[in-house]
């Protein structure tokens, strides 16, 4: 049977590699039973007020929370290993659900698309009714409850709304919140397919039903306190059943983004040796417009760094790091994760068009004489650094999955004209 309780031996199971960070292997024993006797003690005392054990900082114009203390980490993460036997989350992983997606819009079915964000998803909830939701949970235990409006008045307290951006169980309140949501959506008669990333909806429907009374289900639907975002919109659709065309076919369908891709839509081309239409629609998966954006921004910063320093090797670097794959440490997990051209973007179609004309604007930003800040890196690069840059490759990086390896510290380095 499953134990909900914060003693010594449930907490140590949420123990961490990355918790022992700093601390010299022969201390690892006496700095653990320090931190589980504290964490025992945060339980106990619900997290000792009246010290806050919350504290908060700003990352991209969101106020996002972390704990004071490990100790206090340490509660919060058993608190969510709680609710996740409870809370289970709707959604997939995020390759599973574009796959997915992939797969139906290939279909040669009437349907209609819906692109849905939600406004400020986790400061939107009624703190009110999430309280009220957790103390409708039958099978959480009366001292997780009691845990979880501590740190909801102490999110309050230092001036949050709704669930606490960036802990351990944000997510799982969030979910819980979307409970009904979800469902209402997903058992829609209408809808064929239904999935939500956090913020990010997309629905697939029959496109039998009617687009205003829908979209205002979908408003209605939402928790108390949610709104759509009326500037991430998309509704798109193909109302007739495939109808193959006479090749070249260039317009697409429909197009739209979702979770950094951008999808095509197109009806198949028709074949003249064949008797028969084809019954599934061309399907090209790309990463969205402003992923490539931002991909070449990055290149400009390192080019401009590397004007400002003339730092070669650090230039390379960085290029290498954009055109290929590398794999990160993960410190909760204690094991690497895989990052990269390829792995942020696995189901793109082979052969995109964002990754050749990304390789377009790395050659052109190697050898460009004119504008502004090429004009000036190209006169310090030479000949054979030149070649270097136009080595790597995008769409080569993506195709062969093709590694590199930077330390930690190098990572860092590479990342710093990128900040902002």
């Amino acid at each position: 049977m499953y134990d909900q309780s914060f003693n010594r031996h449930t907490l140590e199971r949420v123990l961490q590699k990355g918790d022992f960070r700093g601390i010299a292997a022969a201390d690892h024993e006496v700095f653990k039973e320090a931190r589980l006797v504290d964490a025992e003690a945060a339980a106990l005392l619900n997290f000792g007020a009246p010290l806050n054990p919350l504290k908060s900082f700003n990352l991209k114009g969101k106020a996002v929370f972390a704990l004071s203390s490990l100790a206090n980490e340490l509660v919060v993460r058993k608190l969510s290993a709680n609710l996740k036997r409870l809370v289970k989350p709707h959604g997939r992983g995020r390759s599973a659900i574009v796959g997915n997606l992939y797969l139906l819009l290939e279909e040669g079915v009437p349907f209609r698309v819906y692109r849905l964000d939600i406004k400020n998803f986790y400061e939107s909830f009624s703190t009110s009714e999430l309280s009220s939701r957790i103390d409708q949970l039958a099978e959480l235990s009366p001292h997780s409850k009691d845990l979880l409006h501590s740190l909801l008045v102490s999110h309050k307290g230092i001036g949050g709304t709704g669930v606490p951006r960036g802990l351990a169980l944000s997510a799982n309140l969030a979910d819980l919140m979307m409970e009904n949501f979800d469902r209402t959506i997903f058992f829609d008669q209408n809808v064929y397919f239904y999935a939500r990333y956090v913020d990010d909806i997309i629905v697939v429907t029959s496109c039998r039903e009617q687009v205003t009374p829908f979209t205002k289900l979908i408003k209605a639907a939402l928790p108390a306190g949610l709104e759509l975002n009326p500037n991430k919109k998309t509704i798109a659709h193909a109302e007739k059943r495939v109808a193959p065309k006479e090749p070249p076919v260039k317009q697409p369908l429909l197009h739209f983004d979702y979770l950094g891709y951008s999808f095509s839509v197109h009806e198949p081309a028709k074949e003249a040796k064949k008797k028969e239409f084809a019954h599934f629609r061309a399907v090209t998966v790309d990463i969205a417009d402003s992923k490539v954006k931002k991909i070449k921004t990055r290149i400009v910063r390192s080019f401009l760094d590397f004007n400002q320093t003339s730092d070669w090797s650090l230039l390379y670097d960085r290029i290498q790091f954009l055109t290929q794959n590398f794999s990160v440490y993960n410190s909760k997990v204690g094991s690497k994760k895989l990052a990269g051209i390829y792995y942020s973007y696995p189901e793109v179609s082979e052969a995109a068009a964002s990754l050749i004309g990304l390789d377009s604007f790395l050659r052109n930003a190697a050898l460009s004489r004119t504008g502004k800040l090429f004009s000036q890196t190209s006169l310090k690069l030479s000949g054979k650094q030149k070649r270097s840059i136009l080595s790597q490759s995008f769409v080569r990086g993506h195709v062969s999955k093709s590694f590199v390896y930077f330390p930690g510290q190098r990572i860092k380095q590479i990342q710093e004209c990128w900040v902002n």
